[in-house]
This record gives structure tokens, C-alpha cells and sequence, in this order.
């Protein structure tokens, strides 16, 4: 094993000592191969642990050997002989043939005898002809056969003595249209004219003699030739192109051109055509400067082009934008914008000349329309929640509400539980303008409280007369304590004192008659419906079964149990219907089922185990047919059964057993106690679990047959409680023969199956085999299964190939198999997984076939099939009959009898695997099945103990990591070198010279001596050399010295690999190879060198690190380790030790150049031994990762301008363009599809639609002759319909669109709602209906309840305002009063009254009193 690098390590599969039996061990580059010994017991295989087969190379099919020697026997085949049957055997040689046919004929594999030549008959006393009458005419040969003979003709005769010529020209082989002409043995060819040659296959060349003038060119034809003239000449009369011609003739020139004709060629004049060209067929592209602007479309005319302008341009070029606002459109004061004005619009729209004719209005409050004409009722939308009444206002609206809310839009519910009506512990719910309180649950033994408000304690259940466990429930109505029963399952009545539940235990039925439409008044609970029905609880175990059957033979409905699950049929001359629920229901559980008819059809409800709270519903209704009609027979109820005669119409066609509960007919309540008393049932149910605890001992499943239980006992189990096993039986029990036979009883025609238990380590033998009776003792072989390399095989006629099973089954486990037969295909199954293994010959076991289970009888070849079985079977089946050697006596099952049997025991029985005392050094033996297991001590270890380990007792004293060798240990350690050299010395303990060094290093010099050594003129150098490996070797003194110079760099502060070897070790000399990590670096060439066996000279020294300055790891000189730390007790006898006591520091350490944290913007920091490096994030990159990378750099956007990002850009396209490097031409097609059906022409960033001849606008979308307002297009919904350039437009209301406003907008489309509330679609809006809890128009917002703080504080403060007004203008108002006094004012006298004091004022002139 070699360590190195960061601990790593590259393991020598050798170490492990896989090869076996004196082997040796050879590593390969991923594996190892075994060299087995040559001598004594000779094995074989990839670890030398097989006996070597002389068979496994031979090419003969039928061979036998002597295992472990190289002796093999060929049994050859009739007709072969030799060592390898190869050679064919001469059979005349023995002179097998007597009188009177005594001539031997030899042939392969065989010989025929035959009469004399010239004579024939059963006696050989007739004359015929033979050969020695030379019969054959015509040259032929005569050659003798069994019955005369046969003659082999000459060329160009055939018969039966070679008397007919062969007529050669019926093959036709002349060709060309010439005559054949047959000959002997020969024919010939009369040639048409024009070809020559013995088959006429050579066409004559006619230009031999140029015929062709002017420097034509003469073509080669079939029996004549043609001219192809040069350019200005033919030939009218003549062929040969004698005569020149005008090329003007053809008027090649077009569109009026003018042609000049010229020697051998001509001119087209152009000039005032329009056209250009050789012929002046192209029109000139007068649309290629692109004149039209505004993304006109340019039709091409002649001398000219015509421009298509979209919608809201003019001008010959479409240059002029058409201004739509001039004649100020917009009502109401909108505000006009032109669509094709890109000023007015967002920043990211892009301007499309499809959308830009017209203008938009930007409208006023409370208008709406194309011209802001309308004036928008805002009432129209319903926007008042929760019933508020809507009154229209000028660009508004506002909400009446009702009472219970408040809000703009009536959307806030009044929590009327605000005030906290609910008393005594009760929570509040609140409602609309009302509130319900739920009363808490009281502790045992006190009073619930009930009321309004929770505020009434209730007493109806104060000395109740609920029984059998029933809830009581206490109620209040109109201040009257009472109470109901709740009755649990199986209990009736008031007081839940009846019991409803009876059982069945013995097959019958019991017979009711009901009518069909008596009713009662309490049908509390039940499902209320108008047709017949049962409802009913049961529980079972059974899994067919009939629960009831009503109506009679041709009018009924039935409720069954078929193989566990649940199935109802109603049955009529006019109607049939089916329902089934496949679920498990005979598993003893309760459950309640409901069966009804009505007019939608035949309904089965289920609830129990599986179908919780609503239950599980299947229905039929009908597919069409008319509904089901109970008839007068649906009085007949039938429970548990049915007669004789009505349970052969159902499925399971038995009666049930089980018990029944709460049976109600028609929703009337059936109680057991008014049932006949004649019935056959039981009230209650009284059940025994009979399968609790487990009565099969686990070996088997228990059925509960409701009265009693059955085991189904898992094999090899057998027994009422599956408490017996079948006997285990051993074959081949140290190594004897064994077998047993049986004779087939029964004829199991080709489907058959072979079941057993297996275990075994032996990976070859017959596990079972079936001959039928022959002429021979043994009979014919025509089924096997047998083991071949752990796995089974399965045969079938001798000539057949074999099945393989994909199972390694030879594991010493014990295991269940199966092989099962259909016809030719077999089946495989293992561990419950079944392996469809292939096609086999069909074959048939017949009555008088014999069956053979472990092997055969002694003496009969069983070598093809593996030999004889080693191990144990059991539970041997075939099909279900057993195939017991022990005899079977049990009544279980079908059985054969045994009719021969060797050397079998009973019970499984391991061999003695200890007895030969396998455990080396000391090991304690212990069997296992037919093998051992050695328990080694501590410092051994292998199959034997033979491996001795020593790394267990931690040898190495200075924490280096141990390696055990097959001979001894190793220490491995890493060392740091400052050029502070180490010797050591082989002291010739080395076992082998030196061929291949190996060496681990890390180190940043670019020159240095890794090793060096010398013993005379022999000398090693190991070095580096301008970074690279440099090897210098001199082995001999008569020999140069050979250098090796690297390419590779390892001086670069990381770990390398280095491997030096010689090319080839078995030379003498051979060139050497430098490999660094695992890649050939360097080779010698022709220099050569050998072994560096001078180093194993006692007083040779090898100095390591002698100017050397990093990091050695492992060194190896032949495969034997250079230790750094003191090892001294390695007992392996091949080992380098150091020479004095040098300081070696162990561990490789350099600077700590990381610990500074040199890079930059989070980069990783790589320790490269006394110098770092930098692995940079995405987008930075320099030395320490201090440059932003500009990935613009490159260019990367093909069709656009590129803004560089940290780690990234970003490509802006040029209009047209897409893609993250604008690389992708848009298919503006894609975007603007053509309407009906127009063809769509991409261009760069624009597209053109042609249209068909009924359409026309930019994408045909509008009919041509466009439509007029009025006349072809009415809008609906109140839509303003404009004439357009293109037609008819309709301008749709606000909540319309579609082309002509027909459609209404559903606002609800976009699931506006939060928070799971209902959207209510109005007239161009939505209103939200909100959960309990969330408010808002879109249910965005926690509910908050409207405290009764919220209304009385507002209207205190409103009070207050009003009262400090009053104060205010009371105060004004005395003010102004203290005003008046002491002058006259008649308006203040008007405002105080008609009393006016005059004490404080002066006399006044009279004139001034008159005033």
C-alpha cells in the first residue's frame, strides 16, 4: 500500500493475499492476477482455490478429467478419433465389408459396402454397369456409389451419363442486341453494328475520325455519333456544325429590350425599361432604398413603387402623421392624445404602427366613452355591500346602509359582541345585526347553562331516564326545561332502553313483511328519500355472504357481501341496476351501510373503518333507463338469507353469519323483539376472537370463520395450529452419493410446478429430475432443475438450451424456491419475486414417470447436471403432491411414494468441516453448514488464520500510519527537507534488484537531488532540472550513462507522483520511463540501462534530500519503503535503514502564507507550500482577485450593445433582436399573427401580412370593402361605432369588449378575492363577499369590529362642538349689547328690544330729538 498526498492512498491488491495454494501474487494496474504453482496439486482460477480441470481447455464437448492434474480423457463421437477428437477415422481400414458385398466405400463418421464393380442385386451376382464399363460419354467421370454409380461431365454436357449438350446461349450472354450462336462446350456472338468484343459488350467509337468542324464537340451514340456545336454555329444541312446562325432569333432579350447580335453571342440593350439583367428580366427593386417610413409596406411597380400606409399616416412615403385632435374629439373636457405620439406614453411601451391611427381621451370624472360622451351612473357597478342602497351622485355615489353595517361601501359588520352579551364563561358569534352565544362546558356533577345569553342554568337532565350508556341532552323552549336521549349504536327508544342488535350464528334467514308506504314520525338521524330501502349496521368475518334480499325472482333488491367487499343489485323487467364498493368490509368491524332506490337511481352509503364523517357513496343512475318500480313483492323481506331459490340470483350464495343492529326498513325501525319468534337468531352479539391471541404459533394466517378459525399454515409449516414442520432431509452428507425417486402416480400434463426449501454451499448439482420410461435402464431425461455456479437452471429436452435463474441461491441460507411451468414458458420465484427466466420445449408428466431429487442412482452419468446435490431440502413439492423420502403418512396432502433412495438423513446435518483441523497459529474451529469459521487471535488473520498481521499492536512509535505487508509492516510518514540529506543502506538484505523507483514530493525548487547513490562506476541521480524530473543512470562500466529529461513541471508547491522504470524488468537492459501522476512524462529512447542492483551492495549508501529543500512522501526503491521515522522491529528481511541518527522533521509544513488573508473579495486562499494562491468568485479575477472581470470584453452581444456587471452582463438588443445575446432574430410573425388566413412574411423588427382577396388592413383583420357603421356593424351594450379607414370600430362601455361590445367582462376571472372570499361579479367591477374575520374590497384586511367606544366618543365630541358654539355666540351677543349702551342706534334698538335707557346720555338740540 502507498500513502502520499493529504493522506491519500493507492492500495496493492497483493497485500490482502488472495492467491491460494502456493500461488503467486502479481499487482496489475486495477487488480491483481494469480500465478498458480506448476507443480504437485495443480488449481486454477482468478485465486488459484480451484482443482485444475484438464476439461475447461479442450475443444472435444464430451470430456472427463482427473482434478488437480493436468490429465483429461476426449470421448470422441462416432467417426473422430484422437486426443482432442479431431482426426476422422478411416472405417474401411478394418475391412468391415464380407462377401457378397465386399467392397468398403470410406465416408465421414461411417462407411457403406457394396457389390464388386460391374455386378449388383441383393446377391452381387447380377451384371449391371459400373464403372469398369466407362458409361460416361463425353469425357465424362465415373464415380462409384452405394447403388451403382454417378457421373461428373465435362464443360458443356450434363445427364445422367453426360449425353446432352449444354445449349450455352440460354444464359443470353451476348449483349447489345447480338445473336448467340451455341457451340460445344462454347459460344460465340454475332455483333450489331456499332459494338465489338466476345460478348459484344464494346461500344465502337464513332469520333475516332473527328468529324465535327469549328471545334464542336463530338459525342459517342450507339451506333452513330452527334455534334455539340460551339456558341454561333449549327448545321442545317449538314450535322457537323458547319454553319454560324443569329443569336437575336430567339428574341432572348425581354420587356422590350433591344438585342444586338454579336459573333457567336449577343446584347441585350435595357436603357428606359425599368429592368436590368443578362436578358432584362429583373425588375429593378426601386423598394430597396426603403423610402417608406412610419413601417410602411412598399409595393415594387414598374419604374416606380407604391407605398401602403398604415392607418394615421398619408404622403406619398407615409411621411405625414394624420393629427386625429385637430378636430378636438373629446367631450366633457377630455383631454386628446394621439396614439401615434410616443411622448404621451410609458417609457417601456414600444410605438406599433398597427395601433397607431386614432387618438384615446383621456375623460373627466364621471365620464366614460371613446369621446367622453357618457356620463358613467356609478351606481350601475353595485358597489354597495351587504344590501346597502346605491344613490347616485355627480362622479360619485354613496351607500344608505342597513342596520348592522357601516363604511363607504356598507362592507363593515357591527360586531354586536362587542358589548360582551354572553354571560357566564359563553363565547359570542357574531352575526348580521345579531349575535349567538355558545355556552361553556361545565365541570361534572354542575349545570350546563343554556339561554340567549348563557345566562339560564338548565336542569332538564336533572334525574333523567337515559339508559345503556346514552347521552342526555338538556333543552329550554319557551322557558321549559326538558331533555332528549341520544341514543348510542345498538339501543331504541325514549329512554334507549330496547336493544336493536341480534346475531346469526347458524345459516337461514329471517322473513318479514313490511308495507311499502307506511311511514312513522321519527326518522331522526336517517337519510330522508322517497323510494324502498334498508339501513342497517352489521359486523362479520366472512367474506360471501347475503345481508338481505326484498322482492321476489323478477322484481328485487339485494345487499351482499362478494370476497369482502360490499355489493347491492336491484333487479326489474324494465331496469337493472349495480353498484359495488370494493373496500374491506368482513374484517369484523361495525359497519353502517344504507341501501336505497328512488328516481335517480340505487344509492349504497357505507360509514366505518375507512369512511368516516359523510361516508362512502356509489351510485348507478341508470345510463338512460327508466327508473326503477318496486313491485308488490317488495312486502318480502328476507334478513341474513334468502330461500333456496332467491339466493341462487346473488354473487356469494350463502347465508350470513355475523351480527346485525339498528335495522330500519323503509326508514321504520326494526327491533329484534317484534321479530317471529320462530326465527333462528340471537339478541345481542356475543363473538369470540378466535384468532386473539394468535392460535397459527406465527407461522401461519388465522381466518376467522365468525364460529371458528382455520390456519393457512406458511410452508414448510403444516398442522391445525401450524405447529408440525416437514422434516428437513440431508444429501450427500460427507460426500456420499445420494438420491431418492418417486413414481408418478398422475398424468399433470405440461403446467406444472417444482417447489422446495434449499440450503446449500455447494454450487453445482441435480436438484430434480424427471425421466419417462425407455428401452434403455435409465430411461429418457425431459425436465431438470438443477444448480450451476450458485444458480438455477432449468432444462427440458436433451437438445434444448438451458434457463438460468438471476439468483445466486448457493449461499448456506436457507431459501424458498419455486419453478413453475406453463405450458413452454417458466417462472422462476425467489424471496417472493417472480423472474420470467425464458421458453423451454413444451413437455407433459405423465402417469409411469419417475422423479429424482438430489442426484442419481450410482453409476448413471449425472456430470451434465452438476453432479450430485450437497445439502439440505425440504417441503419438496411437485405441485402440491410432497416428495418426502422419509415416507408421508400425514392427511395434508397428496404425496408419492418413495420407490428408491441412498445415503439421505433426516434433519439438516452440517459435515464435520473441523475434523481435518483447518485453523492455523493457534485458531479455535467452529462448523457452520458445511463450513468452518476460524476465530484467529489478534495478530493473525485469514480464512485459516494463515496471514500474519502486525499494525494491531501499533508498532509504529512515532504516530505514522501502519501498513501491513505480507511479510512484515511499514511506517509511513511525510518529511520536511532543507536540503539536510539522510543516508541509508540496503545492508544486502534486498531480495530483488532494483527496476522501478517511486517517489512523492512537493517543493517549489527548480533545481535539486532527490536521490543519489553510487558504488564504483555504478551511480543514481534523482533530481529536478529546470522544474522537471531528471534521472541519470549508470549500471555498468562498459555501458554509457543514460539520462532522462521531463517535460512536466513539478515544482510548483503541489504533491506529485513520480515513477521510474525500466521498460522492461525481464531484460537485462532496457530503456527507462519517467511517469509523473499516472502520465508518461519522458523515456530513454534508445538508451539503455538495467537494474540498480549495486544498491543492494553492503556498503552502497543512497542519500536522500541531498540538496533538496519541501516535502518527501513515500519513497520506494524495487517496492521496498524508505523509512523517515525509526522503525527498527520491522521483521520483513528487505529494508532500507538510516544510516547515523539524523534529525528528520516529520509532517510537511511550510509557511503559513493563508494566514494573512491575501485575497480579495471572498476568494479561497490555496496553501501551494511557502506561496499561495488565489481561487477567485465568479467576476473578479488578478493575483489576489482585486480586478473586477469585464465579460464585456469579448463582445458576446452579436446584435446589440452589452453593459458589463459583477459576474455577468447584459445584452440590450437592437430592435428586432432577442435573446441573452440579442442572437435571435424575432419573429414578428409570432407576434402579429395573420387573421384569416393571411400569410405572414417576417422582416427585420416588422412583418407584412398578405392577405386574401376579402380582407385588407395590416393583419387582415378587417373586411375589404371595409364595413360601414349602421349598415354591416351594429355594436351592442351602448358601444359607439366609428367609420375608420379600415372599416366599421366598435368603442365598447366601460365592463364590455369583444369586437362589437357583446361580451361583458367577468371581473371575478382574476380571482381578486384574498383570504377565501366570494367574488360577486357586478357591472364593471366586483364586489367581495369577505370570511369571518378578514374585511376590505378585496378581503385584504383583518376584521375589526366596530366598538360602541367608536360611535358614542364621535358623538360626545360633536355635542361638545355644539355646546362651545352656543357658548360663542352667546358671549358675541352681550358684547355687542354692552356695545349699544350710552348712544342711539336704531339698529341696535331693533336688536334689543323697544327699551332704550337714556340716563347716562346729554341733552340733545331738539332738531337733533327730531331726528
Amino acid at each position: 500500500i502507498i500513502f502520499g498526498t493529504l493522506c491519500s492512498a493507492t492500495s496493492e491488491k497483493c497485500l490482502s493475499a488472495p492467491c491460494q495454494n502456493g500461488a503467486t501474487c502479481v499487482d496489475t494496474m486495477d487488480d491483481y492476477a494469480c500465478i498458480c504453482a506448476r507443480e504437485g496439486v495443480l488449481y486454477m482460477g482468478k485465486n488459484c482455490d480451484e482443482l485444475y480441470n484438464g476439461c475447461s481447455f479442450v475443444p472435444c464437448k464430451n470430456c472427463s478429467s482427473t482434478p488437480g492434474t493436468m490429465e483429461y480423457h476426449c470421448i470422441c463421437p462416432d467417426g473422430l478419433t484422437g486426443d482432442n477428437c479431431t482426426e476422422e477415422v478411416d472405417e474401411c481400414l478394418s475391412n468391415p465389408c464380407s462377401e457378397p458385398r465386399s467392397l468398403c466405400v470410406d465416408q465421414m463418421r461411417g462407411y457403406f459396402c457394396r457389390c464388386p464393380a460391374g455386378y449388383g442385386g441383393q446377391d452381387c451376382r447380377t451384371h449391371v454397369t459400373d464403372c469398369i464399363d466407362r458409361p460416361c460419354t463425353n469425357n465424362g467421370t465415373c464415380v462409384l456409389q452405394p447403388n451403382g454409380f454417378e457421373c461428373h461431365c465435362a464443360p458443356g454436357f450434363k445427364g445422367r451419363i453426360c449425353e446432352e449438350d449444354v445449349n450455352e446461349c440460354l444464359s443470353e450472354p451476348c449483349q447489345n442486341g447480338a445473336i448467340c450462336i451455341d457451340g460445344v462446350g462454347e459460344y460465340h456472338c454475332f455483333c450489331v453494328p456499332g459494338f465489338q468484343g466476345h460478348n459484344c459488350e464494346i461500344d465502337i467509337n464513332e469520333c475516332a475520325s473527328q468529324p465535327c468542324e469549328n471545334n464542336a464537340t463530338c459525342i459517342n451514340e450507339k451506333d452513330h455519333y452527334e455534334c455539340e456545336c460551339m456558341v454561333g454555329f449549327t448545321g442545317k444541312i449538314q450535322i457537323n456544325c458547319e454553319t454560324e446562325f443569329d443569336e437575336c432569333d430567339s428574341h432572348p432579350c425581354h420587356n422590350g429590350a433591344t438585342c444586338h447580335d454579336l459573333t457567336g453571342i449577343y446584347e441585350c440593350d435595357c436603357s428606359d425599361t425599368g429592368f436590368e439583367g443578362e436578358h432584362c428580366e429583373v425588375d429593378i427593386a426601386e423598394c430597396a432604398s426603403d423610402p417608406c417610413q412610419h413601417g410602411a409596406t412598399c409595393l415594387e411597380e414598374v419604374k416606380g413603387y407604391v407605398c401602403l400606409c398604415w392607418p394615421g399616416y398619408e404622403g406619398a412615403n407615409c411621411e405625414v402623421d394624420i393629427d386625429e385632435c385637430a378636430e378636438q374629439p373629446c367631450q366633457n373636457d377630455g383631454e386628446c392624445f394621439q396614439r401615434s405620439d410616443p411622448s404621451h406614453w410609458e417609457l417601456d411601451w414600444e410605438l406599433s404602427f398597427a395601433d397607431a391611427a386614432g387618438y384615446i381621451c383621456q375623460c373627466q370624472g364621471g365620464f366614460a366613452g371613446e369621446n367622453c360622451s357618457i356620463n358613467i351612473d356609478e351606481c350601475e357597478s353595485e358597489p354597495c355591500q351587504n344590501g346597502g342602497a346605491c344613490e347616485d351622485k355627480t362622479n360619485g355615489y354613496v351607500c344608505v346602509c342597513p342596520a348592522g353595517f357601516l363604511g363607504e361601501l356598507c362592507e363593515f359588520n357591527i360586531n354586536e359582541c362587542e358589548s360582551q352579551p354572553c354571560q357566564n364563561g359563553g363565547w359570542c358569534e357574531d352575526g348580521r345585526a345579531s349575535y349567538t352565544c355558545h355556552c361553556p362546558d361545565t365541570p361534572p356533577g354542575d349545570l350546563p347553562w343554556g339561554g340567549d345569553r348563557c345566562e339560564v342554568k338548565l336542569h332538564g337532565c336533572v334525574g333523567h331516564t337515559c339508559q345503556n350508556g346514552a347521552s342526555c341532552l338538556p333543552t329550554l323552549e319557551e322557558g321549559k326545561h326538558s331533555h332528549a336521549c341520544l341514543c348510542p349504536h345498538g339501543f331504541f327508544d325514549e329512554q334507549c332502553s330496547t336493544r336493536t342488535t341480534f346475531s346469526l350464528s347458524t345459516p337461514g334467514f329471517i322473513h318479514l313483511q313490511v308495507a311499502l308506504k307506511e311511514k312513522i314520525r321519527r326518522e331522526v338521524e336517517h337519510r330522508v328519500h322517497k323510494g324502498s330501502g334498508l339501513q342497517l349496521r352489521f359486523r362479520t368475518t366472512l367474506p360471501n355472504m347475503l345481508i338481505f334480499y326484498r322482492g321476489d325472482a323478477d322484481n328485487y333488491l339485494l345487499l351482499e357481501i362478494v370476497n369482502g367487499g360490499l355489493h347491492a343489485r336491484a333487479f326489474s323487467e324494465d331496469s337493472e341496476l349495480d353498484v359495488t364498493f370494493p373496500g374491506l368490509v368482513s374484517d369484523g368491524d361495525w359497519r353502517d351501510v344504507h341501501v336505497f332506490l328512488d328516481d335517480a337511481g340505487l344509492f349504497l352509503i357505507l360509514k366505518g373503518p375507512d369512511c368516516e364523517r359523510d361516508g362512502c357513496t356509489v351510485t348507478d343512475g341508470g345510463d338512460g333507463e327508466p327508473p326503477f318500480q318496486p313491485s308488490k313483492a317488495f312486502t318480502d323481506v328476507y334478513i341474513g338469507g334468502a330461500p333456496h331459490e332467491l339466493l341462487e340470483l346473488s354473487l356469494s350464495g350463502a347465508g350470513f353469519l355475523g351480527c346485525i343492529e339498528d335495522l330500519l326498513i323503509d326508514s321504520k325501525p326494526i327491533l329484534p323483539q317484534a321479530l317471529p319468534e320462530d326465527q333462528d337468531f340471537e339478541l345481542g352479539c356475543s363473538k369470540t376472537e378466535w384468532c386473539k391471541p394468535d392460535p397459527c404459533n406465527g407461522h401461519g394466517h388465522c381466518v376467522d370463520l365468525w364460529t371458528s378459525y382455520q390456519c393457512d399454515c406458511s410452508r414448510p409449516f403444516h398442522g391445525e395450529s401450524c405447529s408440525e414442520e416437514y422434516f428437513s432431509w440431508t444429501y450427500s452428507h460427507e460426500d456420499t452419493v445420494s438420491f431418492s425417486s418417486y413414481d408418478i402416480k398422475d398424468s399433470r400434463g405440461s403446467n406444472f410446478s417444482v417447489s422446495f426449501f434449499l440450503k446449500s454451499l455447494k454450487p453445482d448439482g441435480l436438484l430434480f429430475q424427471l425421466r419417462r420410461p425407455s428401452a434403455e435402464d435409465d430411461g429418457e431425461v425431459y425436465f431438470s432443475v438443477y444448480l450451476r455456479m450458485g444458480r438455477v437452471f432449468v432444462s427440458s429436452l436433451p437438445d434444448s438450451s438451458p434457463l438460468s435463474a438471476p439468483v445466486f441461491v448457493a449461499t448456506g441460507e436457507k431459501q424458498f424456491l419455486s419453478v413453475e411451468v406453463k405450458h413452454t414458458h417458466v417462472i422462476f420465484d425467489h424471496a417472493g419475486l417472480n423472474y420470467r427466466i425464458g421458453e423451454v420445449p413444451e413437455v407433459t408428466v405423465s402417469s409411469g414417470d419417475k422423479a429424482y431429487v438430489g442426484g442419481l442412482p450410482e453409476g448413471w452419468d449425472s456430470d451434465w447436471w452438476g453432479g450430485h446435490f450437497k445439502g439440505c431440502l425440504q417441503d419438496f413439492r411437485l405441485d402440491s403432491a410432497h416428495l418426502d423420502p422419509g415416507g408421508w403418512s400425514s392427511s395434508d396432502g397428496a404425496a408419492y411414494v418413495l420407490s428408491e433412495a441412498e445415503n439421505w438423513k433426516k434433519g439438516c446435518i452440517s459435515d464435520d468441516t473441523c475434523k481435518t483441523k483447518p485453523c492455523q497459529n493457534g485458531g479455535g474451529c467452529s462448523i457452520t453448514f458445511n463450513d468452518f469459521i476460524c476465530s484467529c487471535p489478534e495478530e493473525y488473520t485469514g480464512k485459516t488464520c494463515q496471514t500474519r498481521v502486525w499494525c494491531v499492536s501499533n508498532p509504529c512509535v512515532h504516530g505514522g500510519l501502519c501498513v501491513d505487508l505480507p511479510d512484515g509492516y511499514e511506517c509511513l510518514h511525510n518529511a520536511t527537507f532543507e536540503s539536510n540529506p539522510v543516508q541509508y543502506s540496503a545492508g544486502g538484505s534486498l531480495a530483488e534488484p532494483i527496476s522501478h523507483i517511486y517517489m512523492e514530493l512537493r517543493t517549489r525548487s527548480e533545481n535539486a537531488v532527490l536521490l543519489r547513490a553510487s558504488w564504483g562506476p555504478s551511480l543514481l541521480v534523482v533530481g529536478i532540472l529546470d522544474f522537471s524530473v531528471w534521472v541519470e543512470i549508470q549500471s555498468d562500466s562498459g555501458i554509457k550513462p543514460l539520462t532522462v529529461k521531463g517535460v512536466r513541471h513539478v515544482a510548483d508547491g503541489r504533491w506529485h507522483r513520480v515513477n521510474i522504470s525500466m521498460a522492461d524488468w525481464k531484460r537485462k537492459a532496457s530503456p527507462w520511463v519517467v511517469a509523473v501522476d499516472g502520465i508518461t512524462d519522458a523515456g530513454s529512447k534508445q538508451e539503455r540501462a538495467g537494474s540498480l542492483g549495486f544498491l543492494n551492495k553492503k556498503g552502497a549508501l543512497l542519500a536522500v534530500a541531498d540538496s533538496f529543500t519541501g516535502c518527501l512522501g513515500a519513497v520506494r526503491l524495487g517496492g521496498v519503503y524508505v523509512p523517515f521515522g525509526d522503525d527498527l522491529k520491522a521483521p520483513q528481511p528487505s529494508q532500507f535503514h538510516v544510516v547515523g541518527k539524523p534529525k528528520i522533521r516529520l509532517g510537511c509544513s511550510g509557511a503559513a502564507v493563508c494566514d494573512s488573508g491575501p485575497c480579495l473579495h471572498g476568494a479561497t486562499c490555496e496553501d501551494l507550500f511557502n506561496r499561495f494562491g488565489c481561487v477567485c468568485d465568479t467576476g473578479w479575477e488578478g493575483e489576489r482577485c482585486e480586478t473586477d472581470t469585464d465579460d464585456c470584453a469579448s463582445q458576446p452581444c452579436v446584435h446589440g450593445s452589452c453593459k458589463d456587471h459583477l459576474a455577468g452582463f447584459e445584452c440590450r438588443c437592437e430592435p428586432g433582436y432577442a435573446g441573452a445575446l440579442c442572437d435571435e432574430d424575432i419573429d414578428e410573425c409570432a407576434l402579429h399573427p395573420c387573421e384569416h388566413g393571411g400569410s405572414c412574411q417576417d422582416g427585420l423588427n416588422t412583418y407584412t401580412c398578405v392577405c386574401p382577396e376579402d380582407y385588407s388592413g395590416p393583419r387582415c383583420q378587417w373586411d375589404y370593402p371595409p364595413l360601414q357603421c349602421n349598415t354591416d356593424v351594429q355594436c351592442a351594450n351602448d358601444g359607439i361605432c366609428s367609420d375608420g379607414p379600415w372599416g366599421a370600430n366598435c368603442t365598447c362601455m366601460p365592463g364590455f369588449t369583444g369586437s362589437r361590445c357583446e361580451t361583458e367582462i367577468d371581473e371575478c376571472n382574476s380571482n381578486p378575492c384574498w383570504n377565501g372570499g366570494s367574488c360577486l361579479d357586478r357591472f364593471n367591477m366586483f364586489v367581495c363577499e369577505c370570511p369571518s374575520g378578514y374585511s376590505g374590497p378585496v378581503c385584504d384586511a383583518h376584521k375589526q369590529g366596530i366598538p360602541w367606544l367608536m360611535v358614542v366618543i364621535p358623538l360626545l365630541c360633536l355635542c361638545v362642538v355644539v355646546l362651545i358654539i352656543g357658548l360663542t355666540f352667546m358671549l358675541l351677543t352681550a358684547r355687542k349689547k354692552r356695545q349699544s349702551e350710552g348712544a342711539y342706534s336704531p339698529s341696535a334698538q331693533e336688536l334689543a328690544g323697544a327699551r332704550l335707557e337714556m340716563d347716562s346720555m346729554l341733552k340733545v338740540p331738539p332738531e337733533e330729538r327730531l331726528i
